[in-house]
């Protein structure tokens, strides 16, 4: 029976390495976007997007070592708080998020969105254990 519960637990770990590279990737993508966005933002919304991301990305580790709920559903928050951020900037209709690049953006969130429910389905089936 233990045989059964292992596979269970190797997919949760592999959803949080799975999760952390895919925000990295997210970060690395949307760097340079930010970068392009209108001066008068760089102390705004910009920095509330970076510092969202970076947050995010805090609270996946710290899930990731300890096992504690409240960091994954932590970081599903600042996912919540980026998408909508995203959205206001595309509304705000600034150059660095054109219609392709808000498309792309919103597949990055939607991948991370769904490994992050997996991870989070993992720790309510009791599935999920913590780094060792």
């Amino acid at each position: 029976m233990a045989e059964e519960k292992e596979p269970e637990q190797i997919d949760a770990y592999m959803g949080t390495m799975e999760l952390y590279q895919k925000i990295y990737d997210f970060l690395l993508y949307i760097y340079h976007i930010l970068a392009q966005f209108p001066k008068f933002e760089k102390f705004a919304l910009q920095t509330q997007i970076k510092t969202a991301i970076f947050e995010m990305l805090k609270d996946v580790i710290r899930f990731k070592k300890t096992g504690t709920k409240s960091h994954i559903y932590a970081a599903d928050v600042e996912l919540q708080q980026i998408k909508t951020l995203i959205r206001l900037s595309y509304d705000l209709q600034y150059k660095a998020i054109s219609k392709h690049r808000y498309e792309v953006i919103s597949r990055h969130t939607r991948a991370i969105g769904g490994t992050m429910n997996g991870v989070i389905e993992a720790v309510k089936a009791g599935t999920w254990k913590p780094d060792k």
